[in-house]
């Protein structure tokens, strides 16, 4: 059971359900709402100092991006992890990082990377560090950051809707011990390649990568017995 932090601030009246629905997204991500977990509109409510109104619709909103099911008689649960959503995710997210990794290589003239350079180095000193949860967070933006780059907007729409779905396998499936520094090495030949203006290679080693990802979280989860079995 998620343990009651106290009341959390909402001030916006106006944007209440999404604030909302943004907070609940961020308390699953993070994993401090629980895969299978049913979440209790008359807690959620005193905990949020908000009526139940604004937070049946962030919930509907939550539910949405497939993060929730709203089920007859239970409310709102917190979506399973399973092994078919973690292969049609990643699947989606090989698609998406393979283009960008491509557009980027292909863009005259191309984009500095040594933001992206920046970032790849800061994944170094967090892996130093132990520190995995930051680690996390800056692949992300590394990760985000040349979706961004491929300067495609419904590029940048598409992988935004999914995101959240994404780290929420990252975040149960963390301390991979060999995946860290694996994952930077890999992050600093799809630059090599961006910056060369090899399309081809840029995609091939973003999508590498990205099967490298999946099949390292499918066989943790496996051994952590994390997905939902069929029924």
């Amino acid at each position: 059971m998620t343990a009651d932090t106290g009341p959390t601030e909402f001030p916006r009246p106006d944007l209440l359900p999404e604030r909302l629905a943004d907070w609940i997204t961020d308390e699953i991500v993070s994993g401090r709402f629980a895969p299978g977990e049913r979440l209790v509109e008359q807690s959620l409510s005193k905990r949020c100092n908000v009526s139940r109104v604004p937070l049946r619709e962030a919930l509907r909103i939550v539910a949405g991006r497939g993060l929730l099911t709203i089920e007859p008689h239970r409310g709102a649960v917190v979506t399973p992890l399973s092994e078919d959503e973690l292969n049609d995710l990643f699947g989606l997210r090989l698609a998406l990082e393979g283009f960008a990794a491509a557009a980027v290589a292909s863009l005259n003239p191309r984009p500095d990377l040594s933001p992206l350079h920046r970032l790849n180095a800061e994944m170094e000193d967090c892996i130093a560090a132990g520190d995995i949860d930051a680690y996390n967070n800056v692949a992300n933006t590394f990760h985000g950051a040349i979706v961004t780059a491929a300067g495609n907007g419904l590029l940048r729409d598409a992988y935004d809707r999914v995101k959240a779905r994404f780290r929420r396998y990252q975040t149960v499936m963390a301390n991979i011990p060999h995946l860290p520094p694996r994952s930077v090495s890999e992050h600093e030949q799809i630059l090599v390649a961006m910056e060369n203006g090899d399309a081809v290679a840029a995609r091939d080693l973003a999508e590498a990568h990205i099967r490298d990802l999946v099949a390292a979280y499918r066989d943790t989860a496996q051994d952590r017995d994390l997905f939902t079995k069929a029924s």
